[in-house]
């Protein structure tokens, strides 16, 4: 899987050097003793600051390096297995930079940043390596167009067999394909795409086949699923009634509408939860180099 070429790229060659990156830091800075403490300002302050720093813009250039097809600077496979855990070296390499002196000031907001750029970032692997899988499996080899263009079918086809058994049942079909949620806002997107799609209509409607099957109390429990067969056993007894057999087509095609929307708001669902962190990884990262750019004028100027 792509998730897995990326973190395995080189036989785990970014993994070792980043691993091996953090273990000379933290050797350095449990050995290191300054006389004021461990800080920013010291020779090793400084040192793992511009070390620091040019992690952070080769980071950023990945982008740059993504829009070049035919440049020789190495894979864009190479630059995202080194983005990911260059990435992850970086909050050990800056959080050693500050000597864990934190306040309310433009240096701690710079790290500030780079930690959700971090944690963005971790986001955006977690999700790769999940929800790609997902969508896979739910699409099953369709797309969503043909998914909307059966819903679009089978609302018809539904519309008009309603219309054949009464008025009242044809208004509350028509009501519910007229007020189909699909997709929806960012939060629905995100959080309640994947739940059932029927509404208050199809309960309506549910419950009409039901009296209409002549189904007992104990029946009127039970899914869509077991009131097909239900019809289907109604039908065989009550001598091939035309309103049974109208009933039970109906029910069918609500039933697969309802799966083919809870599919489609499904895709919806990984596909946001796959694109959202991108919504906060780059433009923080833009916020990030610009605290950063602030800090290190702010450190030559006053330091």
């Amino acid at each position: 899987m792509l998730h897995e070429s990326y973190l395995r790229h080189g036989d785990w060659r970014y993994l070792k050097a980043a691993a091996a990156l953090c273990a000379v830091a933290l050797a350095l800075y449990a050995w290191h003793d300054p006389m004021d403490g461990p800080n920013g300002g010291t020779w090793l302050g400084y040192t793992l600051g511009i070390a620091g720093t040019a992690i952070i813009v080769t980071l950023a250039l990945l982008g740059v390096r993504k829009r070049r097809y035919s440049s020789g600077a190495g894979t864009v496979k190479g630059w995202v297995s080194a983005h990911v855990y260059l990435g992850l070296a970086l909050l050990v390499i800056a959080t050693l930079h500050t000597g864990f002196q934190f306040g309310l000031n433009l240096h701690t907001l710079a790290y500030a940043l780079m930690v959700l750029v971090i944690v963005s970032g971790v986001y955006g692997v977690v999700a790769y390596a999940r929800y790609p899988r997902l969508i896979t499996e739910n699409r099953a080899q369709a797309t969503r167009e043909a998914w909307l263009d059966e819903i679009l079918d089978i609302n018809e086809r539904a519309i008009k067999l309603a219309d054949e058994i009464t008025p009242d049942l044809h208004r509350t079909v028509l009501h519910s394909a007229e007020h189909l949620r699909i997709g929806g806002g960012w939060r629905e997107q995100l959080l309640h795409a994947g739940a059932d799609a029927r509404g208050e209509e199809i309960t309506k409607v549910g419950d009409f086949l039901r009296r209409k099957l002549g189904a007992t109390a104990e029946d009127r429990t039970q899914g869509s699923e077991d009131m097909i067969f239900l019809g289907t056993t109604s039908i065989v007894t009550a001598e091939r009634d035309p309103e049974l057999e109208r009933v039970k087509r109906l029910l069918e095609l609500l039933t697969r509408r309802n799966e083919l929307v809870d599919r489609v708001n499904r895709d919806v669902q990984a596909h946001a939860r796959l694109q959202i962190w991108l919504y906060f990884h780059v433009p923080l990262t833009a916020a990030l180099l610009a605290a950063l750019a602030a800090h290190i004028v702010s450190v030559f100027l006053y330091w």
